[in-house]
């Protein structure tokens, strides 16, 4: 009974969709069924932040700039999901209804990064320039005035009050849109599609402007003297590049080891998520190479004090090799269509993107501490002992509800979608 599930889900959801529901609810209840899975990378990801947290006693700059960007991977990621979801909502998009499930439990880690995040609140110190009170005191040397000018927003208290603004706000829109798609799963109300583009008619702007906001207070504000218009967007670009490469790994997983959503993710919807981790390689490539020319056109030192930070003392080859694994080799390697329907290829390529965003990541927060270039082991244990954590509880999360949006209005049509 249970493999006639696995390989015959979408003809049962076709013929009976009350059947279809009992059919994805034993898939979801499958992957869940060693109940103690979701516990390995958990205790993995808490046994490396714990080897992190006592190798940084001695090198606290270390552990929390570390830490800050392996916590901006995953806190980008699950806001590119977030905008992922709300735009094929409000486009009525009918190909990525088999995978939306996969992307809502994704997003619904809000309240998880907030608590991840807090102990960045022990190194604001070491990571914030712009907290040290002496920059403040006209009469310290170290007065600064420039950043005095700007006390009234770069200040602890009005630097919390924004973050747990732009997490309710977060954890509001994805609450909403993943309690309406499961509440579907059981009720076939038709208003439920109609609230699930009113959520997101509201909540784009609202998580536009929160996600502009929070890159420029969490990442920008590390060297608070400079400043970029366009650096929203590339957090934007970044993390909804590295939401689509998870979203797409996640599913592969599920087929290729868990056995899961056979017949029901298809070449066809693999086709199309790579057409987006394509066009977001090009987009990522755009934005940076906008805010990189406009910075250098114009030659005005305090802009272009970020990028010669980047390009000495070793960074430049960090560039050149972000330059050449973030956009050249994904761009040539996603062109073609046959390597768009490859598993293999996605597999490989969803895992290379994972790990250049957090590259990314660490390009633009770690030349801030250190003049030279490297990867400290702090690097990456903070960032796979977070990662761990992340995974564990989307795989609990991932096992209380079917895989698959039930009585989705367009779930038939998804089921047999096929590229032009």
């Amino acid at each position: 009974m249970a493999d006639s599930v696995s390989s015959n889900t979408s003809l049962s959801w076709l013929i009976d969709p009350l059947e279809s529901t009992r059919d994805a609810a034993e898939q979801a209840y499958r992957f869940a069924g060693d109940r103690r899975a979701w516990l390995v990378p958990l205790i993995l990801g808490l046994a490396l932040l714990t080897i992190s947290a006592l190798g940084g006693w001695q090198n606290p700059d270390d552990f929390f700039f570390a830490y800050l960007a392996g916590w901006s991977f995953l806190l980008t990621t699950a806001l590119g999901g977030l905008l992922f979801l709300i735009f094929h909502h409000l486009t009525r998009a009918s190909w990525s209804v088999v995978v939306n499930r996969l992307n809502e439990t994704l997003i619904w880690a809000f309240p998880l990064l907030f608590v991840l995040g807090l102990p960045l609140l022990f190194g604001m110190h070491d990571l914030y320039h712009w907290t040290h009170a002496e920059l403040y005191d006209p009469s310290s040397s170290h007065y600064d005035e420039i950043l005095a000018g700007k006390r009234a927003y770069l200040n602890f208290p009005f630097w919390c009050v924004r973050m747990v603004v732009y997490f309710l706000a977060w954890t509001i829109v994805s609450y909403r849109l993943y309690t309406f798609s499961v509440r579907q799963d059981v009720d076939p109300d038709a208003s439920i599609p109609a609230k699930l583009r009113s959520t997101s008619a509201w909540g784009l702007p609202l998580t536009a402007v929160t996600l502009a906001f929070a890159s420029y207070d969490i990442l920008m504000s590390l060297d608070p003297h400079w400043f970029s218009t366009i650096f929203g967007v590339y957090f934007f670009a970044g993390g909804i590049l590295s939401a689509v490469a998870t979203i797409t790994l996640l599913a592969l997983l599920l087929q290729n080891l868990g056995g899961q959503l056979q017949n029901t993710i298809t070449r066809e919807h693999y086709q199309d998520l790579g057409k987006y981790m394509f066009g977001f390689v090009v987009f990522w490539a755009y934005i940076a190479f906008s805010q990189y020319m406009l910075y250098w056109y114009g030659g005005i030192p305090e802009e272009t004090v970020w990028f010669q930070h980047r390009l000495q003392g070793g960074w430049g080859w960090h560039s050149a090799f972000l330059l050449a694994f973030h956009f050249v080799v994904p761009f040539l390697i996603l062109l073609p269509r046959a390597t768009k329907r490859s598993h293999i290829i996605m597999s490989v390529m969803s895992v290379w993107v994972l790990v250049m965003h957090w590259f990314d990541m660490h390009w633009v927060v770690l030349p801030v501490l250190r003049d030279s270039a490297g990867i400290h082991w702090l690097d990456v244990t903070c960032w796979l002992g977070l990662a761990g954590i992340f995974g564990g509880l989307l795989m609990y999360r991932l096992g209380r509800h079917s895989m698959v949006p039930q009585k989705h209005p367009y779930l038939s049509e998804s089921l047999h979608f096929e590229n032009a």
